[in-house]
């Protein structure tokens, strides 16, 4: 019995955080117009969101890839690939240096993993495999859908601008923009929330030594 009531709390807890995902993107989406205005510019609270939950996720599976040796490989690439992610949210201020510079940097990051990880490839495909049997692994896949594929699907021009045709462009862009961004800050949240959890279910669950790689 108290097996299943801690089952039960659990699907509970998630239910309520994954929740407040949802709460959080529409909370900062309210956030930017009512305080900054319509413009989602990279000091917006939708923005700053983003990036602040892409980075808190890179951090915990760069702490896992050092305290656990049995998911090190595994952490090491999620890590790296949330980092590119980030790197491309700053690609305006990268522009800056060169249009479409962000794309060097990311590609760094990209190789130093795959450099990283390449001195032990069968114990990083195993390492992988075991990441997706995560109850944690759905979600997460969830949210990068919803960041990769869904915003930008919904935030095509061509909607939101035949949507409305005898308003203005720039006004439909702002709802477009909105609407982008708002899927993208909730995908984001779902990443983050899933990695928490990640974070917590090996945090607290012994390292195998069968699964370990030395690079």
């Amino acid at each position: 019995m108290q097996t299943e009531l801690s089952i039960l709390y659990r699907a509970i807890q998630q239910f309520l955080l994954y929740s407040l995902a949802a709460a959080i993107a529409t909370g900062m989406m309210f956030l930017d117009i009512t305080l900054v205005g319509n413009q989602l510019d990279e000091l917006s609270f939708v923005e700053i969101s983003q990036e602040t939950m892409l980075l808190i996720s890179i951090l915990l599976f760069l702490r896992l890839a050092w305290k656990r040796v049995d998911i090190r490989n595994s952490s090491v690439l999620i890590a790296g690939f949330f980092s590119c992610m980030l790197i491309r949210e700053f690609d305006s201020v990268l522009d800056m240096i060169h249009h479409g510079f962000w794309l060097y940097p990311a590609l760094l990051v990209t190789a130093i993993c795959l450099f990283y990880v390449s001195f032990n490839i069968k114990s990083t495909l195993v390492q992988l495999v075991n990441f997706t049997r995560s109850p944690n692994y759905g979600f997460m896949i969830s949210g990068l859908v919803c960041i990769l594929i869904f915003s930008r699907l919904f935030g095509m021009k061509f909607l939101w601008y035949n949507l409305h045709p005898e308003e203005s462009r720039f006004l439909m862009y702002n709802v477009k923009a909105a609407v982008e961004e708002g899927a993208e800050l909730f995908g984001y949240s779902l990443c983050l929330i899933s990695s928490l959890f990640y974070y917590r279910e090996q945090r607290t669950s012994p390292i195998h030594s069968s699964s370990e790689s030395h690079n």
